[in-house]
């Protein structure tokens, strides 16, 4: 008879083994779904040590599940049973990063620095809330089918404020990507997890870590002692990898300044390396002179096969106007839906939406320096970074497939949505962002009834922006819409859409201008 666990879960297959148990492929018989489940398992420790190591396992899984990014894996369940932890999460079709690298060797430039910023910007959000993963690696970095990169294995994450309930007096991890810091027995810190960051990226981009030896003691020992092997054929990856390794903690390249820098070689703001065989080459207008074709890809949509997912990172890497797929609010804006609240998701079958998240009240000041609005109140999202003000009534939803929140409200049928998504082509000119998106659409004639009120430059945070306003049906509804694209002064996209039914335009509009000044990137 095939187990079940926790009279729910039934387990199919096992997926992996490694040396803290193995993850199974597993059927939710409750939710009617499919799952992955994983198994820890230790030995070699005594009773007493078990339960303890069985203890810190549930209370850091359930920490790593409070986290929602879509860079994390979705952590659905915790369980106890058979004298050992079970951690159900989102069962993401994938390749982890070890084996593209073991199957199809290093990887360019271009496409680690989309894979490090999107790692990047999931540690950033795990940090915000307490939690280190510890144990980043190629191993735990997942390569999605549907084009996204998912961190998993928060199974040793821990909170800082339960640094206490963490400290089994072992060593956990691979000590080719633990940070000097650790082998040395120092606690775990934010900048730990970029050290790991750092040697990550650059066994992606050179097929083999930084220090590579022969025993495990000898690795440890040239973490502790050498200098990193300089990188070949990471060009203008380079300096933010090495920025990432340096020895001492606090000397180490700040989060901040490696987003930057990665988004610039993702975007090819830097130049490519001279003599660079590894790199792709592309012809002015962005198409690769060595065979194939970038591929054009939509954030969000399924894209098929794991060969087309290492192309669309390639042109990524290289392509910097912008291209079909380079969008913010692409699915929102499509979606055939009501004319009023969020978009449909466009989830994976093993996903679940999040639920209802309620702001708390505040009046903090906005961007202007202004208070919220009368009657409104802030909602901060430690996954976007960001806080906007809202009506005090009004909800917020968290989109569980994109970097997305919609935020309706019962007086009024306008819908706000405030998107962080990092395209897959990136831009820079909002405009011609969004000059390109709307060829797209009118090319696919996805918009019925699309007409163009309007494309504008516009300053907004102190930087450049740009307002798209158009109006569409959808439904046999004439709906009004108005989209800011810009990006935050350190190179963060975000786009604030709102969109109301074309016959309440005049008298709702002003929701968006209170949405805008309130608006804090933090």
């Amino acid at each position: 008879m095939e187990k079940q666990v926790s009279n729910r879960y039934r387990l199919i297959e096992p997926l992996g083994e490694g040396g803290m148990g193995v993850v199974w492929r597993a059927y939710d018989e409750l939710l009617d779904r499919t799952v992955a489940i994983k198994e820890v398992r230790y030995s070699g420790v005594g009773d007493s040590k078990r339960a303890e190591l069985n203890s810190r396992t549930i209370r850091e899984a359930r920490a790593a599940g409070r986290l929602d990014h879509p860079s994390v894996i979705v952590i659905h369940d915790v369980v106890e049973e058979d004298g050992r932890p079970w951690i159900v999460m989102q069962l993401v079709r994938s390749r982890s990063l070890a084996q593209v690298i073991g199957e199809q060797g290093p990887l360019q430039a271009g496409q680690v620095a989309v894979i490090g910023g999107r790692l990047l910007d999931a540690l950033r959000a795990a940090h915000a809330t307490g939690v280190l993963h510890r144990d980043v690696k190629p191993e735990n970095v997942l390569l999605a089918d549907d084009g996204r990169v998912v961190l998993t294995d928060f199974g040793i994450a821990s909170l800082e404020a339960e640094a206490g309930l963490t400290a089994t007096g072992g060593l956990v991890g691979t000590p080719a990507y633990m940070p000097p810091e650790r082998l040395n027995g120092e606690p775990a810190r934010p900048e730990s997890d970029l050290w790991s960051l750092g040697a990550t990226l650059y066994t992606a981009v050179e097929g083999e870590p930084p220090y590579k030896r022969d025993s495990w003691a000898a690795t440890v020992a040239a973490v502790l002692r050498d200098a990193p092997r300089p990188p070949a054929r990471a060009g203008a990856l380079a300096p933010v990898i090495m920025g990432l390794l340096r020895r001492d903690p606090d000397a180490r390249m700040p989060a901040e300044e490696a987003a930057r820098l990665l988004y610039e070689v993702a975007s090819g703001a830097h130049p490519p390396a001279a003599g660079g065989a590894q790199q792709a080459a592309f012809d002015s207008a962005g198409r690769p002179t060595n065979g194939g074709g970038p591929y054009p890809t939509v954030p969000g949509r399924p894209r098929r096969g794991r060969a087309l997912w290492i192309w669309v990172l390639a042109a990524v890497a290289a392509v910097a106007i912008l291209g079909a797929g380079g969008t913010l609010l692409y699915n929102n804006m499509t979606s055939q839906g009501p004319a009023a609240g969020p978009a449909p998701s466009t989830a994976s079958p093993t996903q679940t939406a999040s639920p209802t998240q309620t702001p708390t009240p505040t009046q903090t000041p906005t961007a202007t320096g202004r208070p919220v609005p009368a009657g409104w109140r802030t909602f901060t999202s430690a996954a976007g970074r960001f806080s906007i003000g809202m009506p005090r009534q009004w909800q917020v939803k968290k989109n569980p497939a994109r970097d997305s929140v919609s935020i309706t409200g019962p007086d009024a049928p306008g819908t706000l949505i405030v998107e962080w998504t990092v395209p897959d082509i990136p831009w820079k000119d909002p405009v011609k962002h969004w000059v390109a998106l709307e060829k797209e659409i009118q090319a696919k004639n996805e918009f019925q009834g699309y007409t163009r009120v309007g494309i504008s430059a516009t300053g907004y945070l102190g930087r450049e922006a740009a307002d798209w306003e158009f109006t569409r049906l959808r439904g046999g509804q004439l709906i009004h819409v108005i989209n800011r694209g810009f990006h935050t002064a350190d190179g963060r996209p975000y786009a604030l859409y709102w969109e109301t039914p074309d016959s309440r335009w005049d008298r709702e509009r002003h929701y968006f201008e209170k949405f805008a000044r309130t608006f804090q990137p933090r």
